[in-house]
């Protein structure tokens, strides 16, 4: 394995200087990165090359202070891999080819980002890499530059790429961003509850995203008309973040839900 998604980088098998390139990414240091794979590709096997003009162009993206130059040389070593193979480093180019038609080009290019999402789901669906772009689309059609199409007709779109999510990590940032864009466009607050307890379920939450979530649940559910379900998620939360700010608040939630007060306001 290449990488994952767009920062974290794994070390691969041992090959003389293609994982030290690998190792010094993952310590931020991206000139010495730079070096390793550079070596390593001179005495390489053919897939060997290929793993580090991978690593190279990765470790572009990374060097700082990054160049329109620099972008650019990675986006041409991305399109050659990414055209001449189906290997992992083909995948993880053509992922990366997205995140710079994203977020790395001087200006932004969301149609073609968006075209090299889909053309890597639609060829290797199951891939980690086509799995880690389904977020990265879904974000795409839910704040897309022309807004030509309302709010719930973007949430709906982005839903169907649930049908596509297989690995636990792509399902549970999928209902993360669309219960995201559902308060973000104020739409009807229920339509985010499936969102977030499937996220809950699926145990891929670190800790503060956790908190969020459980307390989120807790406030849908009680516009929603499920106070029981409330009073779980409020207790949850409180047995689990015993230092989180949010414990007053949420104690006075779970009293007037007791006391049969009127229902707790929602807040994020």
């Amino acid at each position: 394995m290449l990488a994952l998604g767009a920062g974290l980088v794994l070390a691969p098998a041992a090959r003389a200087s293609v994982p030290e390139g690998w190792q010094a990414l993952t310590l931020l240091k991206a000139d010495e990165a730079l070096r390793g794979f550079d070596a390593g590709r001179a005495s390489a096997t053919p897939a060997g090359a290929r793993e580090a003009d991978f690593g190279r162009a990765v470790a572009l993206l990374a060097r700082q202070p990054i160049t329109p130059e620099q972008v650019e040389t990675a986006r041409q070593l991305f399109a050659a891999l990414a055209d001449s193979g189906t290997d992992d480093a083909a995948l993880g180019a053509r992922y990366f080819l997205g995140r710079i038609a994203q977020h790395h080009q001087e200006h932004a290019d969301p149609a073609e980002a968006a075209r090299q999402f889909r053309t890597l789901i639609a060829g290797h669906e199951t891939s980690l890499w086509a799995q880690a772009a389904l977020t990265r689309l879904a974000l795409l059609e839910l704040y897309p530059a022309d807004e030509q199409t309302p709010p719930a007709g973007r949430v709906a779109a982005a839903e169907k790429l649930l049908a596509q999510a297989h690995r636990p990590m792509a399902q549970s940032e999928l209902h993360l961003v669309l219960a995201d864009a559902i308060f973000y466009y104020e739409l009807p607050p229920a339509g985010a509850l499936p969102h977030l307890l499937a996220a809950e379920q699926l145990g891929r939450l670190d800790a503060p995203t956790r908190a969020d979530v459980l307390v989120q649940i807790a406030e849908v559910s009680v516009l929603t008309g499920n106070p029981a379900q409330a009073r779980r998620f409020y207790e949850t939360f409180l047995a689990e973040f015993p230092l989180d700010r949010r414990r007053f608040m949420v104690g006075q939630k779970l009293k007037g839900l007791a006391g049969g007060g009127p229902p707790p306001g929602v807040g994020r």
